[in-house]
């Protein structure tokens, strides 16, 4: 085959390589034209259907409101609460009536809503009753028919609410979310504030140090669990070593069970010392006023510190005890015990914290930023609670399985020559 023919034959085949690929790009067209006929014939019969649906009235007739609103009986928050001996009004709201007379007072203007053509507004002290009835209460299962909603209570807990108050299930809900939102946004760097100040400092530590013996004590750190229902597609990273989802409550306690600071939100799979290590707190501890404040033992400088339980790295500023072990020194013993006595503080302000607040017991199940805010909320009421003299007895006691926190073993320089001379202060300085 000489050249001539041979670019002949090349010439012939790209010519019907470019009318095959001619034909293949028409086809395509056309098939992507016929699709979107489809799809537009599927929308106008879908359109068709809904229009024959309206007017054929066949299936609105059953989901018609009828009715503006029901008639709704609040006897009970109008003629019994009123009635109620003291005690029975704190089994019911959680506080006591100054308390709550007090609560109302401050947080009424930011609650407080104009009345309608249609109908009054709820009185504030009705949605401050309302809102701290749902808190105290179990949280139990929540509707999925109102989950979009993401009001701050069960089901149960809002029909009970509204059938008591005399108001609707969803405006029930509404109240206990604006009074958790209200309380957080207002009140909540104006009662957990930690010590700031030289006065402030120096009062914190003498506390410490004149009920439970420890000296140079600036706060009890440590983090609770409160279960949730985790977010979807994040399940395993709020599945605790409790073996539950949860969020993680990291906070700082005073000598008077008075929350100093709250970080909430964390999930449940990360342990208390790196939820600590990235929060703000860990920054602030840092700052040099507080190393203004020390004690010298031994030739040792003692800052004002946090105390914490083994589940923190050891640091300047971050007190822990010895790892339990056999054959434990007595010195070493003795510095947990002295510990551990100042320590409790945190562990009794959690406990009263949910005793007080019982829907912190059980699985929140509704849209973690409203969890985050609940809680905050409940420590808020907390601090107003023992500021107040408005103590909680301990009267509702809840089985738990007794789980061992992970150890921390990381220690910074300089740590460990405080904590042993602490040790030796407690040797010299019995109770």
């Amino acid at each position: 085959m000489d050249d001539k023919t041979l670019l002949g034959l090349v010439q012939l085949y790209l010519l019907k390589k470019k009318r095959l690929l001619r034909e293949i790009n028409n086809f395509s067209l056309e098939f992507y034209r016929h699709r979107q006929n489809n799809h537009r014939a599927l929308s106008y019969r879908n359109r068709l259907i809904l229009c024959l649906l309206i007017l054929g009235n066949a299936s609105l007739n059953l989901n018609r409101r009828c009715v503006w609103s029901f008639m709704k009986n609040s006897r009970w928050w109008s003629e019994i609460v009123p009635s109620m001996t003291d005690q029975r009004f704190k089994e019911n709201f959680r506080l006591n009536r100054t308390t709550f007379y007090e609560l109302v007072r401050e947080i009424g203007p930011h609650l407080q809503k104009n009345d309608t053509i249609f109908r009054p507004a709820v009185p504030v002290d009705k949605k401050v009753a309302c809102a701290l009835y749902l808190i105290g209460s179990i949280s139990s299962f929540i509707d999925k028919t109102l989950f979009f909603l993401n009001f701050l209570g069960s089901t149960c807990e809002l029909r009970t609410a509204a059938n008591l108050f005399g108001i609707g299930r969803s405006t029930a809900g509404q109240i206990l979310h604006d009074f958790c939102s209200v309380l957080v946004d207002t009140f909540f760097h104006r009662f957990i504030k930690f010590p700031s100040t030289s006065n402030e400092i120096n009062d914190t530590v003498n506390d410490f140090y004149t009920k439970c013996g420890y000296p140079m004590c600036i706060g009890s750190l440590d983090g609770t669990h409160i279960g949730i229902k985790p977010p979807f597609g994040f399940e395993t990273d709020y599945f605790n070593y409790k073996k539950y989802h949860s969020v993680i409550m990291l906070a700082v306690v005073n000598s008077s069970l008075l929350f100093t600071y709250v970080n909430v939100g964390a999930p449940g799979r990360c342990n208390d010392s790196s939820v600590f290590s990235r929060s703000t707190l860990a920054d602030v501890i840092q700052l040099p006023i507080y190393a203004d404040h020390y004690m010298t033992i031994n030739n040792i400088k003692i800052q004002s510190h946090l105390i914490a339980d083994s589940a923190f790295a050891l640091k300047p500023t971050v007190i822990k005890p010895y790892a339990d072990r056999p054959n434990m020194p007595r010195s070493q013993g003795l510095f947990n015990y002295r510990l551990s006595r100042c320590r409790c503080s945190v562990e009794r302000a959690f406990g009263s914290l949910k005793n007080r607040f019982r829907c912190l017991h059980k699985k929140l199940e509704y849209n973690l930023d409203h969890v985050c805010t609940l809680i905050k909320a409940a420590t808020i009421l907390h601090n107003m609670c023992i500021i107040s003299d408005d103590y909680m007895e301990m009267e509702w006691n809840i089985p738990e399985i007794i789980y061992k926190k992970p150890p921390c073993n990381t220690q910074t320089a300089g740590a460990a020559g405080i904590r042993e001379a602490l040790t030796v202060f407690f040797e010299q300085n019995p109770l």
